[in-house]
């Protein structure tokens, strides 16, 4: 019986220390009330996006980006299909001083938008930065145009404990989570947003934004297509004055394009868009085409600030450009892109000369006039170049008349070596034949020749 008793006031004094406090003069009922609001409004948060995180395309773009939050000490991992989600929750440690940098060696931890640059892997780095370490664009546009200094801002590993604002300024996390998070990151193309304390707003919000912004993009990139310079800067705010030296170069070339009755087109893909301290900052690829081909400028970030319910551009620069061979001449990396596109251009109706002489040659059986197609190291079938030309001599005599057409011909070129192929139809005094000709043709003297060749019966 005693037993008994002893069991009964535990398990009384279990279920009252189980209930939930209630304030003096608030019931049961309104208790559970106010419970439940703050669970509603805890998931309502939860299903609103980090106001730093605008959107991004799903057309093969980045799909992830990386938060850092300073005042918690974390770093957030967030995934987007139509809206973001958080992956990941991880502690990391960021500079010793609050604030955000300002100079070099403050110790503090830079707050922006951010993207990373590089990746160095364990055998790369001392063992300060564990197993490997991801340094980012600081100082970014508005850094330098703020006054602020500094450099080698990272994100990586450590095999110590994490300790809170315990870095130089760096964001610093356990190797295990480093390791974890960099299959998520693609350089000069995820952010790293980094910020004081995070703020939520509803998609709704965001998507109103988006599409002003989007807009905005649409007349800009239509004014760099088809307008004056007059209508380009339009999209700029008067508080900037954007590099235009390059306008006239961009002029000339376009008249170019029209008078070859060539459509020069510049797209824009791959677009993500973010915020930090009200400016907008929108990245994405920028390629110039023509004619079926694509030729790409490079990355490039444009800011944009809400100007009194306007949106307008206030800053611009270039995250990564493409390496073209005119680029030593100091171009405008548009300029430069369009320039090599024209080239392109122009050496494939070079390759498609070539092609037709090279077929009215053979039709005509000149055996000189069709070897001077070829380069000097041409091999094809275990032949050289003269044991080739001897071949196509002797074929030459056992026929009345020869007719070689093409068809469908694709030329795909680089700066050395091209390769072309076709359907091949070939009709003698005594065979008939249809197949796929492919051709690699190499420089030779300033001339594209003919370095190998191949035929596949259709």
């Amino acid at each position: 019986m005693a037993r008994y008793i002893k069991m009964r006031i535990f398990y009384t004094w279990l279920a009252l220390i189980m209930l939930p406090v209630i304030s003096p003069g608030v019931s049961a009922s309104q208790h559970k009330e106010a419970r439940l609001k703050t669970v509603a409004s805890h998931q309502a948060s939860r299903a609103k996006a980090p106001d730093v995180l605008i959107s991004f395309d799903n057309d093969g773009g980045t799909k992830y980006a990386v938060v850092v939050e300073k005042d918690t000490q974390q770093l957030l991992v967030y995934s987007y299909d139509d809206s973001f989600k958080e992956m990941y929750r991880f502690k990391c440690s960021t500079g010793e001083v609050a604030g955000g940098k300002s100079r070099s060696g403050d110790k503090k931890t830079p707050e922006g938008v951010y993207f990373f640059t590089n990746q160095y892997k364990k055998r790369d780095l001392s063992p300060t930065y564990g197993n490997r370490a991801f340094p980012i664009d600081y100082p970014n546009f508005f850094d330098r145009i703020d006054g602020r200094k500094g450099y080698s801002i990272w994100l990586h590993g450590t095999d110590k404990p994490i300790k809170p604002r315990d870095s130089n300024g760096c964001i610093v996390l356990a190797n295990n989570d480093i390791d974890r998070l960099a299959k998520y990151i693609d350089l000069n193309r995820t952010p790293i947003i980094i910020v004081d304390r995070l703020s939520f707003v509803s998609e709704d919000s965001d998507n109103r934004i988006k599409d002003s912004i989007l807009n905005l993009i649409s007349q800009w990139k239509d004014a760099l297509e088809n307008g004056t310079y007059h209508e380009y800067l339009n999209s700029y705010s008067h508080e900037y004055v954007p590099d235009i030296s390059w306008w006239s170069d961009w002029a000339v070339i376009k008249k170019g394009f029209q008078a070859s009755h060539l459509e020069l087109s510049v797209e824009l893909k791959k677009n993500s868009i973010f915020r930090h301290n009200g400016i907008y900052m929108i990245l994405f690829d920028q390629i110039v085409s023509s004619s079926g081909i694509n030729l790409s400028v490079g990355r490039k970030k444009l800011y944009i600030s809400d100007m009194e319910g306007q949106f307008r551009i206030v800053g611009e620069e270039y995250q990564v450009v493409s390496k073209r061979r005119n680029s030593s001449k100091q171009k405008h990396p548009l300029v430069t892109a369009s320039c090599d596109l024209k080239s392109t251009l122009e050496g494939k109706d070079e390759i498609e000369d070539l092609i037709d002489g090279w077929l009215k040659a053979w039709s005509a059986k000149d055996i000189r006039r069709y070897g001077k197609y070829y380069a000097n190291n041409f091999r094809s079938q275990g032949m050289n170049l003269r044991s080739w030309l001897k071949y196509k001599k002797r074929l030459n005599r056992k026929y009345n008349f020869i007719n070689v057409s093409k068809d469908k011909l694709v030329i795909k070129k680089g700066k050395k070596r091209a390769e072309a192929s076709f359907v091949q139809t070939y009709k003698s005094s005594a065979l008939e034949a249809v197949g796929i000709k492919q051709l690699i043709l190499i420089r030779e003297k300033g001339l594209w020749k003919i370095y190998r060749e191949t035929w596949k019966k259709l």
